[in-house]
């Protein structure tokens, strides 16, 4: 699923989204939000046109995209048709910082699919460097089930960031974290390396100070920690790196069997 506001922004999702369709053989379903029920139709108009032309720019393409405009509220409108469609995966152009709120109430209605949230357009081609930055939250394993679906598409290389705590219990529950993420990786013959910080750093920081160290081309995060991420952030240089990377968020949830095997 892909929502569409007619900007720079939803072009690049639709490009992203395309580079994971390729990749799984799924369609993509391209989704606006109008006000009046007057507008539908010059939006879907709009709408099925930005389709075509990006469509007719691709060589032997048969990548299905589906079209569709609701009136209604933006957040539910957009709620309902991704349970509609049964959409397993989103991807959402953003416009930074100063829509950060907004774009967390959209993708926190998602419990059970994840949201890619882009601000510019594919850079190398395929997700095939992962960063995932793991802390003691149980919860966080979630994330390491996804990257093994990621893994299927692009082949990925998974870098995971983690620290220390000076708590006895969260440093336990984190070495059981990455216990677990290690054994699923070589289980499923994923590369991986992970890097430990000492405690007090500035962890939003060393996350993008990482992720430009290995190249990442993914960011893989829990939903409720990517607003303090973002807020965190105090160097410049990452501050363009978040514009730069995709994110993608993931909820926190006890099932994961949507798309087989995650069990």
């Amino acid at each position: 699923m892909v929502p569409h506001d007619f900007s720079e922004v939803g072009d690049f999702a639709l490009e992203h989204a395309y580079m994971i369709s390729k990749s799984s053989n799924s369609p993509i379903n391209l989704i606006h939000i109008v006000r009046k029920t007057s507008q539908i139709e010059e939006a879907k108009r709009r709408l099925q046109e930005i389709a075509d032309n990006f469509i007719a720019n691709k060589t032997k393409s048969d990548v299905q995209i589906n079209v569709d405009v609701r009136r209604g509220n933006l957040f539910k409108e957009i709620y309902n048709y991704g349970v509609e469609i049964d959409a397993y995966l989103a991807v959402m152009g953003t416009h930074g910082e100063k829509t950060v709120k907004k774009a967390m109430k959209v993708v926190k209605k998602f419990v059970k699919i994840p949201f890619i949230l882009v601000q510019n357009p594919v850079e190398h081609g395929e997700y095939d460097r992962i960063l995932v930055p793991i802390d003691h939250d149980k919860s966080a394993r979630i994330k390491i089930q996804w990257i093994r679906y990621i893994n299927t598409l692009f082949k990925s290389n998974v870098y995971i960031i983690t620290h220390n705590y000076s708590d006895g219990f969260k440093q336990k529950s984190l070495a059981a974290n990455v216990k677990f993420a290690q054994n699923w990786f070589e289980r499923e013959l994923i590369d991986f390396d992970i890097k430990v910080l000492e405690n007090g750093k500035n962890f939003a920081d060393e996350i993008y100070n990482y992720a430009n160290e290995v190249k990442a081309d993914l960011i893989l995060v829990m939903t409720d920690k990517y607003r303090g991420y973002v807020r965190d952030l105090k160097r410049a240089a990452n501050k363009d790196l978040f514009k730069k990377i995709p994110i993608m968020c993931v909820n926190k949830r006890t099932d994961i069997i949507k798309l087989g095997g995650f069990n």
